[in-house]
């Protein structure tokens, strides 16, 4: 195996193995903490509290990573806090350390920057949207992964999930010690340099965009779809095969986007269209009757969130150089975690002063507008140039 192969292939495991660790519980989590009598909002509160710290520290990381230039070491950080997240909930497992594992877990997920810029490393600047698909849909193969393990486990307790966290987190971070080292040295980075990157009116409008993708999934497939579903009389089983259907979709949009079709298509008309479906999936689970509509919903909504994803990271990062990519990436996973952080506390409390339908009503309502911004900032704004 050649060497760039054996690094791609090494970086594609551990964080299939990294994501899996972060989110094989999250289907689960909502039900169960509503099943305590804890109010929604609070629910909302605590799920919420994976964004907070990434809203916190994905700036400060990025602007790290590109003075130190070793991106290995955070991806070392970032398995073991993926994996230690989980045991503290398996040591007390109170909804008090449910908000502070989730918060840790936001750490972890903060060094997504590292995985996502090494990554794109290995191929050439001309393949950069190609890359940052590939990894993304690897990143939903983990998701995928943990969501089919996690609907079998569910079955001997919560518990059990919060140790297959654990296992599958620690074995990340043992392989993370195999990537070889990418030390770039220290660079030119100034204060003046950064404060010129995050004042770039492109990646503002990009980022903000995507913290209303993820405002969206986090108020709707990470939280509150599943309560929803079971409300209407959905089984465990069904409740892991709707998280699948979404994460099989999911990667499949995200590996559209590396595609001759999704050039073809154009980005304005990709991003569009992502947020397009996204607006039918939440006015559809707003009607949806019984637990069967929830499947094709989900297939529609996945595939949007994917191509979202992917597409918008990759505009983020293009036109900077290598030693302002951290800081740019840093920059946008922390504007979206803005979305992670309040997605699920707004729709909890629009669940607690109205209802459901109207909650996911609200979302869908939300997804179309970005669709109209996005139409007009591409009309308008020169900025976004096709590419």
């Amino acid at each position: 195996m050649s060497g760039i192969k054996f690094k791609r292939n090494l970086l594609a495991a551990i964080t299939v193995l990294f994501w899996f660790a972060q989110y094989v519980y999250i289907p689960f989590l909502t039900p169960y903490l509503l099943s305590l009598s804890i109010s929604a909002t609070i629910v909302g509160v605590i799920v919420g509290a994976y964004g907070v710290t990434q809203l916190l520290l994905r700036i400060p990381l990025g602007i790290i990573t590109d003075i130190v230039g070793n991106h290995k070491i955070f991806i070392i950080i970032g398995a073991f806090l993926a994996g230690t997240s989980s045991i503290m909930i398996i040591l007390f497992g109170s909804p008090i350390m449910l908000f502070v594992a989730n918060a840790l877990s936001g750490v972890a997920s903060s060094t997504w920057i590292s995985f996502t810029l090494l990554y794109s490393s290995y191929y050439d600047k001309s393949e950069g949207t190609k890359a940052i698909g590939l990894i993304t849909s690897l990143m939903n193969v983990g998701i995928l992964a943990a969501f089919l393990l996690g609907g079998v486990f569910e079955q001997l307790g919560i518990r059990s999930l919060f140790i297959l966290s654990f296992v599958f987190g620690m074995t990340g971070f043992i392989l993370s010690f195999f990537i070889k080292s990418e030390t770039a040295g220290r660079t030119n980075v100034t204060a003046a340099s950064l404060i010129k990157v995050m004042k770039n009116k492109k990646l503002l409008i990009v980022s903000l965009l995507g913290g209303f993708v993820w405002f969206l999934m986090f108020g709707t497939v990470y939280s509150f779809t599943t309560s929803t579903a079971k409300e209407l009389g959905a089984t465990g089983l069904q409740l892991g095969a709707i998280y699948v259907l979404f994460s099989i979709m999911n990667i499949i949009g995200a590996y559209f986007v590396s595609t001759k079709a999704s050039s073809m298509l154009g980005e304005k008309s990709n991003i569009t269209l992502g947020f397009v479906l996204l607006a039918a999936y939440c006015a559809g689970i707003a009607v949806a009757p019984e637990p069967i509509w929830f499947f094709p919903l989900q297939m529609i909504g996945g595939f949007g969130a994917g191509m979202l994803t992917a597409i918008l990271m990759a505009i983020a990062v293009r036109g900077f150089d290598a030693d302002k990519k951290s800081t740019a990436m840093g920059f946008y996973q922390s504007i979206y975690s803005l979305g992670i952080t309040f997605g699920p506390i707004v729709m909890g409390i629009l669940i607690d002063h109205s209802s459901k339908a109207f909650s996911f009503s609200v979302m869908a309502i939300i997804a179309l507008a970005c669709s109209v911004f996005v139409l007009t900032m591409y009309k308008l704004s020169p900025l976004f140039k096709e590419a």
